[in-house]
């Protein structure tokens, strides 16, 4: 009796420790899987940041145009009001300078996190990077339309309202059509010498739109400095999620 009870005792503890080795190994391979997929999808996010950072270039390349190019502007008028410019050197330079600003707006790259949310492997980040991949997303994008709505707004109607030249081509003028995104320079001042148009440039009432479309494009600039410097300090936190991929 006492050899069996010895025997299926140890029998017991083979089985026992057999099927608790096999737990551990499960859960092993498990969790080695978890950070493989937590890594790739890191790597994708990170991707996809890259992305939006290309975007936010050209947004800020248009931006700090838009800067110069207003600042041009209203420093001319200004000149033209004292009597240091006379109107048609002032003309002559709306010519020159062209677009006032060509509204460009961020749209992010939000692929890979809708699929994570869609997917629920958000979840297999902590807690503390979720909390960072979510307020950039989240916070970015309820932000992104209404602003992007603004600066379109402002960047469409100051042409249509207040600087007409910069929308004039040839074919609207003479029913010819040259190609170019501007009209000749000779069509432009022929135009801006009009009376009545001649009168609306002068007007104070082009300056201070000129003031309300610079002021909208330096408070677009720190919308996405802000965005930015989201952007970049995920990244910080992802790649580190990125360094070790298990064998």
């Amino acid at each position: 009796m006492t050899y069996l009870a010895i025997r299926f005792s140890l029998e017991f503890v083979v089985v026992v420790l057999g099927i608790s080795f096999s737990f551990w190994v499960n859960e092993w391979s498990e969790e080695r899987e978890a950070i493989r997929q937590r890594t790739t999808d890191a790597a994708e996010l990170v991707d996809d940041l890259i992305i939006d950072g290309s975007r936010i270039d050209r947004v800020l390349g248009a931006i700090q145009q838009g800067k110069i190019n207003t600042s041009r502007i209203m420093r001319n008028h200004r000149l033209m009001r004292e009597g240091v410019l006379d109107y048609a050197a002032f003309a002559d330079s709306l010519y020159t300078i062209g677009y006032a600003y060509r509204p460009a707006t961020f749209f992010m790259n939000d692929g890979t996190y809708k699929s994570l949310i869609n997917n629920a492997r958000l979840q297999g980040f902590s807690s503390e990077h979720q909390r960072q991949i979510k307020g950039y997303y989240e916070y970015v994008f309820k932000r992104v339309d209404d602003h992007n709505e603004l600066v379109d707004d402002i960047g469409f109607n100051y042409p249509i309202n207040h600087h007409p030249m910069t929308l004039l081509t040839e074919e609207d003028y003479f029913g010819e059509s040259t190609g170019k995104e501007l009209c000749e320079r000779s069509t432009a001042i022929a135009y801006l010498m009009i009376p009545e148009v001649r009168r609306s440039y002068e007007d104070i009432q082009f300056y201070n739109a000129t003031i309300a479309l610079r002021n909208r494009v330096f408070v677009h600039e720190d919308q996405i400095a802000l965005f930015n410097d989201m952007r970049l300090a995920l990244i910080d936190r992802l790649v580190e999620l990125t360094q070790s991929i298990p064998e």
